[in-house]
């Protein structure tokens, strides 16, 4: 009995039922998964559709010849072994069915342990088959992904025999070299170098035949290729060697360094230039961790908080600033980091001569899988700024109150939209209700006394001509009551930076 036979399936392709229950047990008690056939056109169905490790077939079936069974099993399958099973012993129909591809063949009535012998032998040779055939197949893809994945490289490279003849290379070494495959395999290597090198690497070959070592072997080395139009390049050149059938080849792999240089140029030129940038802002600009240290800071924050970089890098806000700031600085990080985006937050931060107001733009770091590791801050001192905002609100507040107590109101003439506003004062001196609102000059034309709106039109244009920048109008409005009162507007023009008026900016009173 096998042992492993249970994962083995034996076809029986018999009509007489007598040998197949016959056959069936036998096989079922050596292990093996037994499925019954008993015509030509079953048999055929079953070999297409499921997998069998052996076939035991009678020849004489009632709709066929079972060598038809045979020829589908060996088009489906050349490996499947076909054991005949038969009572016809002519020539034709033993030998015969070995020369149409059948395994063995067997004489009815048939010896069992002669049967699980040669159903043994048939099994394992199909098995090995069958191994042999998924070796060929892996060692074919493994080829294959091996040509592909080299000539989908973008560095070249190349392989050489114990000579230093050019055996392949990849389509990388063509565009780099600007030779065909054909022009350069079965060529001396040297083909590919300045002679300046030749001397040195025919030495090199030497010493490693004769001594099993290179100087340059398993190191990357800079030295300059030749391409077939005469032009020298900086390549980046690594070596390595192998035997086979006792005899020795070279791999390069080879890499235009010039594209290399120049970018590490430019990434020189592009870190001296943001270098240039982060110090010498008058922002401050600094990189934290996650967890709160810091990566980075500027010399702006080395000049403002008295400390340098040796000193900033690696510690913490708590290490460096009083806590309440330090919390602060901390619980706005953290919210950048919890929500992935940049945020904008008004801190504080102790100076020589007091707190002062910075406004941060906190941005979050990301790694290539979009988490964020770091924060960045950008922080702007406000302080002056919000000290100009509080005066100048106060002088607003004051002004406010002083127009609220006279008939003096304020006007703002946008010359590019030509719209006017004025104040709720305005408003009330001219007999007007309903709150401040923009108004065109045509709507200001027609609240003025019919008699003086041509003069008033003349007056309207004169900013457009005048050089100067003051100016003034006067006109008579005729009031709810029937009595007229005159207004006087006061106003200076503001220019832009070629000179032309955009803005009149002034006050209004009732005399």
């Amino acid at each position: 009995m096998l042992p492993t036979a249970s994962r083995y399936s034996v076809l029986i392709v018999e009509d007489n039922q007598d040998l197949v229950m016959g056959l069936q047990d036998l096989l079922r008690h050596d292990g093996y998964a037994v499925t019954v056939a008993g015509t030509v056109a079953g048999a055929i169905e079953l070999v297409r559709t499921q997998h069998f490790s052996a076939i035991l077939l009678d020849l004489g079936l009632p709709d066929g010849d079972g060598l038809d069974v045979l020829k589908e099993s060996q088009r489906l399958s050349p490996s499947l072994p076909v054991v005949i099973v038969t009572a016809n012993i002519s020539p034709d129909r033993t030998v015969g069915s070995l020369k149409q591809g059948a395994y063995a063949y067997l004489t009815k009535p048939y010896d069992r342990e002669e049967l699980r012998h040669i159903l043994r032998r048939a099994v394992g040779v199909n098995e090995l088959a069958v191994k042999v055939e998924q070796t060929e197949h892996l060692l074919s893809q493994s080829e294959e992904r091996f040509r592909s994945l080299v000539d989908s490289a973008t560095d070249a490279i190349i392989v050489a025999d114990h000579r230093g003849i050019v055996l392949s290379w990849n389509r990388s070494a063509s565009e780099l070299f600007g030779y065909t495959d054909e022009e350069v395999t079965g060529q001396p290597l040297t083909l590919l170098m300045p002679l300046r090198y030749r001397q040195a690497h025919e030495q090199g070959l030497l010493r490693m035949e004769s001594t099993g070592k290179g100087r340059v072997l398993g190191s990357v080395i800079e030295v300059h290729g030749l391409k077939k139009d005469g032009t020298e390049f900086p390549i980046e050149l690594s070596l390595a060697t192998w035997k086979s059938a006792g005899n020795s080849y070279y791999s390069g792999i080879i890499r235009d360094s010039s594209t290399r240089k120049k970018i590490e140029d430019a990434f020189r030129r592009s870190e001296q230039l943001l270098h240039a940038v982060v110090n010498n802002t008058t922002a401050v600009i600094y990189v934290k961790y996650a967890d709160g240290r810091y990566l980075l800071a500027n010399r702006r924050f080395e000049q403002l908080f008295h400390i340098t970089m040796d000193q900033i890098a690696g510690r913490t806000d708590h290490e460096i600033f009083p806590k309440d700031i330090a919390d602060a600085f901390r619980a706005n990080d953290v919210t950048v980091l919890k929500r992935n985006t940049a945020m904008e937050y008004e801190e504080y931060a102790p100076h020589s001569d007091g707190l002062h107001a910075y406004i941060s733009i906190k941005f979050p770091l990301r790694d290539q899988n979009g988490v964020p590791y770091a924060t960045c801050g950008i922080s702007t001192d406000i302080t002056d700024r919000k000290r100009l905002e509080h005066n100048l609100r106060a002088h607003e507040q004051q002004l406010s109150l002083a127009l609220t107590s006279t008939e003096i109101g304020t006007w703002n003439w946008d010359l590019q939209t030509d719209r006017v506003y004025w104040s709720s004062q305005v408003d009330r001196f001219l007999g007007l209700s309903g709150g401040a609102c923009p108004r065109t000059k045509y709507d200001w034309l027609a609240l003025v006394y019919p008699e003086d709106r041509e003069s008033m039109m003349r007056a309207m244009r004169q900013p457009l001509d005048q050089i100067g920048n003051d100016i003034t109008f006067e006109h008579r409005i005729l009031k709810s009551d029937g009595s007229v009162q005159w207004c006087i507007w006061t106003g200076q023009i503001i220019r832009d930076h070629d000179g032309q008026a955009v803005h009149i900016l002034g006050t209004a009173r009732a005399t």
